[in-house]
């Protein structure tokens, strides 16, 4: 809107010192429209001042229109959240039936979730939120699963952590344990479990893949990589079998470093 301005006082707009404030869009595309016949080309200019201006009103109408649709299907969605019935919108959307109401109410929501190309049609609308609800409920069952998964990921979490100096790591897998040492003990709802038992499941996959890229064993000692077989399984399976005697450290303890940090812990993510 700034160079609008600009152009109107270039262009020698009669009116400008009247020209609105930058913040009211619409008084501002007004008045270029109104005072648009009587701007002149400078002659010492290079730019074409009136078209430029043209186009610019063009750009700004458009613009203003996507923010008018949105809000009036804003106010539409309000209204149906309350029991609004659609004959009530029937004046408001400048048509005579509550199926035309419900069928502009779905054309404004087609124009918001389109993509390009896409046409702008009932059809689009329902398709987008057809997608948005499986997407949803996908999503839902995932967190479903990985929170019923979580008590093995929590045990898997705790021996990969007690033989993390006998695991071969890369920049991803180190964050990956970190993220599973600081929260192992602080996982009190279902999504962070959910979380937490992807985070171990990213850092098995990390780990074969830096493996993978090495042309190297993944582990250095027979007990991590018994460990490491089991969180395998544990990705690429529902519910691996977790030996009653796990492989210990040396010492029978976990390593006392990994102890105090998950202790310790840091705020829940």
């Amino acid at each position: 809107m700034n160079r609008l301005r600009e152009l109107h006082e270039l262009g020698g707009d009669p009116a400008y010192e009247r020209f609105p404030a930058s913040e009211e869009l619409f008084l501002v595309l007004e008045h270029a429209q109104t005072w648009a016949g009587k701007l002149k080309q400078p002659k010492d200019s290079l730019i074409n001042v009136v078209g430029e201006a043209a186009v610019l009103r063009a750009k700004l109408w458009q613009y203003l229109r996507e923010q008018a649709d949105s809000g009036q299907l804003q106010a539409i969605e309000d209204g149906r959240a309350v029991g609004v019935p659609w004959h009530h919108f029937t004046e408001a959307l400048c048509v005579t039936s509550k199926q035309g109401a419900y069928q502009k109410a779905r054309r404004l929501k087609a124009e918001q979730v389109r993509e390009p190309g896409e046409r702008r049609t009932p059809d689009v609308a329902r398709e987008h939120e057809e997608r948005a609800t499986a997407e949803e409920r996908a999503e839902r069952a995932l967190l479903l699963v990985q929170e019923r998964r979580f008590p093995v990921a929590q045990q898997i979490g705790r021996l990969l952590l007690e033989h993390r100096d006998s695991i071969v790591l890369d920049q991803w897998a180190t964050y990956w344990l970190c993220e599973i040492a600081e929260t192992i003990d602080d996982r009190d709802d279902p999504a962070k479990r959910a979380r937490f038992t992807g985070w171990v499941e990213s850092f098995v996959r990390a780990v074969h893949s830096h493996a993978r890229q090495r042309t190297q064993p993944s582990t250095t000692t027979e007990e991590a990589r018994r460990v490491l077989a089991l969180a395998t399984e544990f990705t690429f399976q529902e519910r691996p079998k977790i030996p009653e005697q796990v492989p210990r450290s040396q010492s029978g303890n976990p390593a006392r470093r990994e102890r105090r940090r998950t202790r310790a812990g840091r705020t829940a993510r």
